[in-house]
């Protein structure tokens, strides 16, 4: 069955403000979309606009920060997903409307305290997974960091040495740096520049990053001994890598990530999170 569209919803945009704009902002941030501390006023501003084109991004939309039918869909529906899934468990989210609002938010508080989560009300990676694959058959969530190329899924294991193959085939000295990273290193860089001193970094929380599904891997061109300064040497890098298959985060849109390649057969974070299960 295809997305149902919600008829009479606007047209949101930078610089619009109103109601809708501020529904918008609510479901962005009941959602986890609101990664740079927007305010929730009713002002569609640059941090909103951003805000949308990274939920696009997620997607595989095209990221022109403009809320229309295909993004107002997705949104809508996801919320709506939470709330019955909320309502099936015996939380009381109200009726599925698709509005992330002060029911569906005590719903997920409650849920996230009866589940050992921080109760923030706030449907992140770990709560999305405990709502809907709360039995997964494996413990990505638990795993500790690891730079060995075994700890990454199979497949994309074998991407990883047919990269290093070919490095070593143009004489570069590149080595892998993080293959699987842990949920909570990851929820440990996301609050680098938001609640922890330093810059942003990355926009994904844990369970949020193929590193933390065995998906992605960084790595970097060593000189004498140590990790090169050399930008040409990362292109270098990163074009071998797009050759052995693997998707290349220098060509990443929001942050560039210049050591990060990755191999998702075509699955979202949120997928994972699911209980989608990877295959060739």
């Amino acid at each position: 069955m295809g997305v149902l569209y919600m008829p009479g919803l606007p047209l949101l945009q930078l610089g619009s403000t109103g109601p809708y704009v501020l529904l918008l902002q609510m479901n962005l941030n009941g959602m986890g979309g609101n990664f740079n501390n927007f305010g929730i006023d009713g002002v569609f501003g640059l941090k909103t606009q951003q805000a949308v084109g990274n939920y696009q991004d997620e997607y595989k939309l095209p990221r022109d920060g403009i809320v229309g039918p295909i993004t107002w869909n997705i949104l809508n529906n996801n919320v709506k997903s939470v709330q019955r899934g909320l309502n099936s468990l015996g939380y009381n989210a109200g009726y599925p409307d698709g509005w992330y609002g002060q029911m569906t938010t005590n719903a997920v508080i409650n849920f996230q305290r009866n589940n050992g989560l921080y109760p923030e009300g706030i449907f992140n990676p770990r709560t999305r997974r405990k709502l809907f694959n709360p039995h997964p058959k494996d413990n990505y969530d638990t795993r500790p960091t690891s730079t060995d190329i075994s700890s990454l899924d199979t497949y994309v294991s074998q991407l990883a040495r047919k990269f290093l193959a070919l490095t070593a085939a143009n004489n570069m000295d590149v080595r892998i740096t993080t293959a699987f990273r842990s949920w909570d290193e990851q929820d440990r860089l996301y609050a680098q520049g938001r609640t922890t001193p330093g810059s942003v970094i990355t926009n994904a929380r844990g369970g949020e990053s193929y590193h933390n599904w065995g998906l992605a891997f960084d790595a970097a061109p060593f000189e004498n001994g140590a990790v090169s300064n050399d930008l040409e040497k990362f292109k270098q890098m990163g074009r071998l890598g797009v050759q052995a298959g693997l998707e290349w985060g220098g060509n990443f849109k929001d942050i560039v990530d210049l050591p990060h390649f990755q191999y998702t057969y075509g699955l979202s974070t949120e997928d994972l999170l699911n209980g989608v299960v990877p295959s060739a």
